[in-house]
């Protein structure tokens, strides 16, 4: 008889961030212990709250699936001398536990027929459960038993059950049992996995973290029913954080003096969200209001005393607030500057004072080497890069780090800095993720490459790149921000010359540039691809503009996008092919004997029609394209390329290049390196997978 299977593994309280990971994990892995083991079951759940994380499987089959499996062995001749098994025959019966008699030979070969065992269900479990648990990774683990077993906190209970039958094992110094803990630790015995999230929910536990995530909303929104125009205006994000904190939510509605609204709102709510389980409450105009809501882990008992500690708890964080808010606006951001000289960058790479510095060079650079269509303000440009760090040098900012760049506009606007400037000292550290903004103005974006590029080159100069999925420096953010603000700004520059100057500008001697600068430009192009790919451009499309040259990034975007514009030509993939035989021909010849072909199309030496017709509307299209490579219309450059495909095949077709006469046959490859050249100098189209299906 089928039935459910039940896994509660109750610990100390798990970080909240680290929750949606265990969720995930733990599926995953139950379902691949599951389908190991040959057991067949419907559906398969996972809960998890702060103290509990929980696998509930339902039908699952009484006993696993029998199976065969035929495994192959010695040959023949190796195994039997004259009918008789020999050492190797013996040898491999032994190793898969079968007798001498049940090895047969097929197509000269030893095979036998392995029957897996059919066990019953909870036989097997035991130790399922212990590999589910044991297979589990989090971000940081701890030891506290003397097995030394690593996990996300202590362990304190096991639930494990097959039905009403309990399933035995231990781990970690626990043994399993059919007994679960309710909030106050209080024992509670499970006689049935169906009844499990009833049970508990009658104790104020809700496992199922999206039906808590819609009690936790429906609660919140109830506590603010009273307040004139009140409204959450909270992400998601924020309300599954406060969901993985708690195991029952209950709001309570709290209120903070009117004075604090004096502060800057942007300290109010960071202030409030820092303690996490806090939500922000709105008017419907935006405006903040005095309300913020508590959420409680429990029924609502002692609310009056509850609401009294969160109200201490944020007025306290408020009066530290208002007084490095106070004290940070006695002076002007501009004093702020002289004090970067005391706040270390990084040991070698000098101070953030100096990494100013570095930032006002680059962007100085930048702003005569960009080729833009806005207009770039210089002095707006400078003064942005002098106080772009200023804030780093306050309270405010070293209380609440996530306010840096915000409060320095604070401050600017406080002190009558112009609006760019101002807005500029927040957005100049944009985008701060992958899908985040980029900056506003363009002396903005400018400062913020310049910034970005700075750290790169000053991180691997000092071998600081990032490994595998580790990247504590955010290095591969700073580069996607950098290809990032390059395209969608429009800002066309040399990537290898602001390498250089980079790199020229740091404190550091390096024997290792050329290397340093080929690391860079990789690591940048990677992101491009990235940035490419999310553009819906095909891998192969990407990999022939890429494959090219990394000149200019905005430039390389263009052209992966031509690329992709006359992808469904009916003549496109017929040139592409044609494109791969030419490369082809041109490689052979310089591989063989011959000396390599004449960069001239000597128009006397063309003797065939074909070879004629073909050299004629090349001649044409190079004239029309040579005005489009300077205005960078790729597309259209593309589109009178492609028009050579009639020509090109009856070339192909009618006329033998490696002519016997060396003048001739020379002058031919030079046709072919003509046409390769234009084509190339955009992308290698022999990177085109011709079925885009395989791409």
């Amino acid at each position: 008889m089928n039935n459910d299977i039940l896994l509660e593994i109750g610990v100390e309280e798990i970080p909240a961030g680290y929750l949606p990971g265990a969720v995930e994990q733990l599926k995953t892995i139950s379902e691949a212990e599951l389908k190991s083991a040959r057991l067949e079951y419907k559906n398969a759940e996972v809960w998890a709250t702060p103290r509990r994380l929980i696998l509930h499987c339902e039908d699952v089959a009484a006993q696993q699936i029998s199976t065969e499996t035929e495994i192959s062995g010695p040959p023949e001749k190796t195994a039997f001398v004259d009918g008789t098994p020999t050492a190797a025959a013996i040898g491999f019966a032994k190793k898969y536990g079968v007798a001498l008699s049940e090895l047969k030979v097929v197509n000269g070969k030893v095979h036998i027929l392995k029957k897996e065992p059919s066990l019953k269900t909870e036989t097997v479990l035991p130790e399922i459960f212990k590999k589910i648990i044991s297979t589990l990774t989090f971000p940081k683990t701890m030891v506290w038993e003397s097995s030394r077993f690593r996990f996300v906190r202590p362990i304190r209970w096991i639930l494990a059950l097959y039905g009403k039958k309990t399933i035995k094992f231990q781990i970690a110094d626990v043994k399993s049992s059919n007994l679960t803990c309710a909030r106050n630790l209080k024992k509670i015995k499970i006689t049935d996995p169906k009844k499990h999230s009833d049970v508990l929910r009658n104790k104020s536990v809700i496992v199922n973290q999206i039906d808590r995530l819609d009690a936790l909303k429906k609660t919140v929104a109830s506590s603010i029913r009273n307040v004139k125009d009140g409204g959450i205006l909270e992400s998601d994000e924020l309300f599954e954080t406060v969901n993985n904190l708690v195991e029952f939510p209950t709001a309570i509605l709290c209120q903070f003096a009117q004075k604090f609204l004096n502060l800057p709102e942007e300290i109010i709510k960071n202030t409030i969200k820092k303690q996490k389980n806090f939500v922000i409450v709105n008017e419907k105009t935006k405006n903040i209001l005095t309300y913020f809501v508590g959420v409680k882990d429990g029924i609502s008992t002692n609310i009056e005393i509850i609401r009294d500690g969160y109200e201490k708890v944020i007025t306290a964080r408020l009066e530290d607030a208002e007084f490095y808010f106070k004290n940070d606006t006695k002076t002007k951001l501009e004093e702020k500057v002289e004090w970067l000289k005391g706040i270390v960058f990084q040991e070698k790479l000098g101070t953030i004072y100096d990494k100013v510095l570095r930032i006002k060079n680059l962007a100085g650079w930048l702003s005569k080497n960009t080729s833009t269509r806005q207009h770039i303000n210089t002095s707006t440009l400078e003064r942005l890069c002098l106080l772009c760090k200023a804030d780093l040098a306050t309270e405010t900012v070293s209380e609440f780090p996530e306010l840096q760049g915000t409060f320095g506009k604070i401050c600017a606007l406080k002190d009558g800095e112009n609006k760019t400037v101002a807005d500029g000292i927040e957005q100049h550290w944009w985008p701060v993720n992958y899908e985040g903004e980029i900056p506003d103005s363009i002396e903005a974006s400018v400062v913020s490459i310049a910034d970005k590029m700075d750290t790169l080159t000053g991180d691997f100069a000092l071998g600081l790149t990032p490994t595998g999925s580790a990247d504590p420096y955010g290095l591969r953010r700073a580069a996607y921000g950098i290809v990032k603000i390059a395209i969608e700004k429009k800002l066309s520059f040399s990537i290898k010359e602001l390498l250089i100057q980079s790199l020229t500008n740091l404190p550091l001697k390096s024997d290792d540039r050329v290397k340093i600068i080929s690391m860079l430009d990789d690591f940048i192009k990677q992101r491009l691809d990235t940035y490419l790919k999310e553009k819906d451009i095909l891998q192969d499309e990407v990999d022939s503009v890429l494959s090219v040259r990394l000149v200019d990034i905005l430039d390389a975007y263009n052209r992966t996008v031509a690329v992709h514009s006359i992808r469904k030509l009916p003549d496109f993939e017929p040139i592409a092919t044609s494109f791969k035989r030419i490369g082809n021909i041109l490689k052979q010849s310089e591989k063989s004997e011959v000396r390599s072909p004449k960069s001239e199309v000597v128009e006397n030496l063309l003797k065939e029609p074909e070879e004629k017709e073909l050299y004629q509307k090349l001649q044409e299209a190079k004239n029309k394209i040579e005005q489009l490579f300077k205005n960078g219309d790729y597309t259209a450059i593309l589109n009178e390329l492609v028009l050579l495909r009639k020509p090109v095949d009856n070339f192909f077709d009618k006329v033998l290049i490696m002519d016997k006469n060396e003048e001739i046959k020379n002058n031919r490859l030079a046709l072919l390196s003509t046409i390769y050249n234009q084509f190339i100098k955009i992308a290698d189209f022999s990177k085109i997978v011709v079925n885009p299906k395989d791409v």
